[in-house]
This record gives C-alpha cells, structure tokens and sequence, in this order.
C-alpha cells in the first residue's frame, strides 16, 4: 500500500517537471519569436530610414485578367512584404496590360522635333530640380516600381513649369508619363486634380500661383473620378465646363500606384488631350482666335495626407509628321513615336499610329527600306549597340507581324551611340539621339555614308 502511495507521488513529481519545462519551453519560444519580430522591425526601419526609393505598395489583380488575388496584402505607404515588388510586376493592371492592337483608335504622334525634354536623370535625389519655376515644393525621387527618377507631388496645389521652354507654338505636342500614388477608393470633390494650362499670358511664371491667371486659359486633366475641361474667356459667352465620369479613374479600376501616358495636341485653335489610348477631350474652339495661347505649365492639387504624383518623361515636340511625306520627299522618317520599355526592345503599344502609318506607306509605295536603331552615349558602346540592334529588328518583326508588310521589303541593323546627330549634352538632344530611323533606300541608298558626313567622321 506505502508503495502504491510513493509510485504516486513520483508520478505527479514527474508530470510537474514536464509541465514547468513545456512552460519554459514555450516562454522561450516566445521570447525568441519576439526577438525576431524585433529584429524584423529595426530592419524594416532602417530599410526605410536609408533607401532612396519609395516603394508603391503592390497591386490587387484583377479579375479581366484571370490572375488571383493574393492574400493578406498590405496597402501601406512605404512598407511591404519581401516579394511584393515581384507580384507589382506579376500582376499587370488595367492601365498597364495593353496591347498593341488595343492602340488601334488613338491618333497621337509625338513630332519629330524635340523641343523641350525632362527626365530628371540629372537632378540629385530630394532636391528641387534646375530649369524649374513652382509655386509650392517640389522634389526629385526614385521608385521602386517603375525607372528612372521622378518629380514628386504632395498634399495641395501646386502649379509649376519649365524655365527654358518659353512661348509655345501654335502647333506642338507633348506627353508626359504620370504615377497616381492615391487610394482609388477615396474621393474628395474638387480635389485629387491634375492637368495641363494653356494661357494667354507672355510667361508662365507670371502669376505662377493662379492657375486661373490670364484673360483666356484652358484646364484639361482630371479631378477625382472624372475627366475635367475647364475654358475661361474674357467674353464669358464662350466659357465651358465639362466633367465626366472617365472608367480609368473609376473605384473599381484605379489601383494605388497606376501609371498613366498623358499625351496632349494642340493644332492651331483645335486641342486633343489622351489619357493612355484614350482621347478624352478634342476641343475644336480651344483658344480665342485674336489671342493665342503663349505659355503652358501643369496644376497639382492633392487634398490627403500620404497621396502623391509622380512625374516624368516630359517631351515637348512641334506637329505630329506627315511621315508620307518624309518617306517619300526626303527618304528618311525619324520615328520619335515608336517608344520601347526602359533598356529594352519590347514596343510600347502607344507606337501604334507612327507602325500603322509607316506600314499603310511600304504597302502601298512597294520598294526596299532599312530600319535602323539609335542610342545616346548613355552605357557602354557594346550594350547600346546590341539594344540599337535589337529595337531595330523589334520594328521590322512588328511591320511584317502586327501590320502585313512583305518580308523581303525589310532589313535592320542597329548603330547604337556611333552616329549622334544631336547633342548628347541636353535631355532634348539625348532624347533624339534615342530613335529609329526609317530608310527608303529607292531615295537613300548611302544611309550610313550620310551618318557618317553628319557627325563628321567621314
């Protein structure tokens, strides 16, 4: 019996050690698990606290393009999980997952001669860059999801422009790419704006702060939800107002850290303004007839704390080319609208009409052509040339492929940084410099003779 009683008391000993050494067990667990919580978050802070990118949280897939949706995302500002700049490129959205043929409609082409070009490849990080007048702060910044550095835009208004560019023509283009760092499913009216202004006034520095300065101007761009024409005249008669409801901005569409080509075209009194392959707006009385818009600069205007856009890629070129009419009469077409991914050969689907008008030409005029690519003196020569070969060679598959053009009617070759035409010393000249050339050799049989003569290495 005294046994029996004693195997129980052992027993119960036994069965308490286990128990306070699970406890400890367990606590340790814990403790380390804490530990590495710890670790992770000092990590995260200091990620923060020293990169020089700002990271667009990742995307929501949609629906349309039959990809899942991932769990648990986060849809902070600045941090994320390890593999969300993958699933950003993974899950290509509304506004990014286009075709060529999806450009089939739009009629924008950048003019051949670039008069004005900004991508801020030369101002440092954080500052305000050189050749700019605004009426708020402004800075340089890198993303992590696209390339390149960009002007950020913050919480209210916001008018800015070019210094150097001056009076514009009556006839010009521009384009520019847009990053829409917002809540898709908030909206204030009247705020979150963002657009273009073309006034009556000799300098757009003039009443910077205004964006309603001038006896004549126009707004065209974006508030909220909706696309948005603004039209002030000094005979108030002929003063419009226009806001519609526009599907890319809408809350089932817009996604947190979207990019948006803006593209605009002003042709005498007439104004055409695209977002992506969209014509949103084509005012055919833009501007009053006796006195003509001088000077253009852009309007921000965010209402939220932690809401940004980001701008880049600025061209300002002259009238879209009658490329018959190059092709034809001079026998060489500088194709600034046929665009590539950044350090790629991969054709952005806004070439389309500059491919379509290219290909409708050797179709009907028969004969022999040679496509060749460019680079400016950015990388080295090996890398630029192999990239010039291969936009080249891009082109020519596009032509025969996407648009029925004979085989036999095309050759390519890429010349990389050998043959700048332009100058490499300004955005404007490195902006031509990167282009593709197309030869009608009935008319240009000596090409690269010609290059040669040009640059002075013949």
């Amino acid at each position: 019996m005294i046994s029996i009683f004693y195997k129980i008391i052992l027993f119960l000993c036994l069965g308490l050690f286990s128990i306070v050494a699970s406890a400890q067990n367990v606590k340790q667990k814990l403790n380390d698990r804490a530990d590495r919580a710890s670790d992770r978050a000092l990590d995260n802070l200091e990620e923060s606290l020293f990169s020089t990118k700002i990271k667009l949280p990742a995307k929501k897939a949609k629906e349309k393009n039959n990809v899942p949706a991932k769990q648990n995302e986060e849809y902070d500002d600045f941090l994320f999980s390890e593999n969300s700049e993958q699933l950003i490129s993974e899950n290509l959205t509304f506004n990014e997952n286009r075709s060529l043929q999806s450009y089939s409609n739009y009629d924008f082409i950048m003019g051949t001669s670039i008069l004005f070009a900004e991508d801020f490849s030369r101002a440092k990080l954080g500052d305000l860059p050189d050749g700019w007048n605004t009426s708020s702060t402004l800075e340089v910044v890198e993303l992590s999801t696209y390339s390149g550095k960009w002007l950020k835009l913050g919480k209210g208004q916001t008018n800015f422009t070019p210094l150097a560019f001056g009076k514009i023509p009556d006839d010009f283009t521009l384009e520019f790419d847009l990053v829409l760092d917002v809540d898709g499913q908030k909206f204030a009216p009247g705020t979150r704006m963002f657009g273009v202004i073309l006034n009556d006034l000799p300098d757009a520095s003039i009443n910077l702060g205004n964006r309603r300065a001038g006896d004549h101007w126009i707004y065209l761009g974006f508030s909220g939800d909706r696309k948005q024409m603004e039209k002030r005249w000094k005979k108030s008669e002929f003063n419009e107002f226009n806001a519609t409801p526009l599907p890319l901005l809408s809350k089932s569409n817009l996604q947190r850290g979207d990019k948006v080509r803006v593209s605009l075209w002003k042709s005498k009194n007439r104004v055409r303004l695209y977002f992506n392959e969209e014509k949103v707006y084509d005012i055919v009385q833009a501007q009053y007839q006796d006195k003509p818009y001088q000077s253009l600069k852009f309007f921000s205007d965010q209402a939220n704390e932690g809401e940004f856009f980001y701008v880049s890629n600025i061209r300002i070129g002259d009238a879209p080319p009658v490329i018959k009419s190059d092709l034809e009469e001079k026998g060489i077409f500088e194709a600034t609208g046929i665009y590539f991914e950044t350090g790629s050969a991969s054709i952005k689907p806004e070439s389309y009409p500059s491919l379509k008008q290219i290909s409708d030409f050797m179709k009907q005029h028969g004969g022999s052509f040679s496509i060749a690519g460019h680079t400016d003196n950015v990388g080295d020569s090996e890398s630029n040339r192999l990239l010039s070969e291969q936009r080249a060679n891009a082109v020519r598959n596009s032509l025969i492929k996407d648009f029925g053009v004979n085989t036999n009617q095309l050759a390519s070759r890429g010349y990389g940084l050998w043959y700048p035409i332009y100058s490499n010393n300004t955005p404007e000249g490195r902006a031509k410099n990167r282009r593709v050339d197309i030869i009608n050799l009935d008319i240009v049989p000596n090409y690269e003779e010609r290059l040669a003569k040009a640059v002075g290495t013949l």
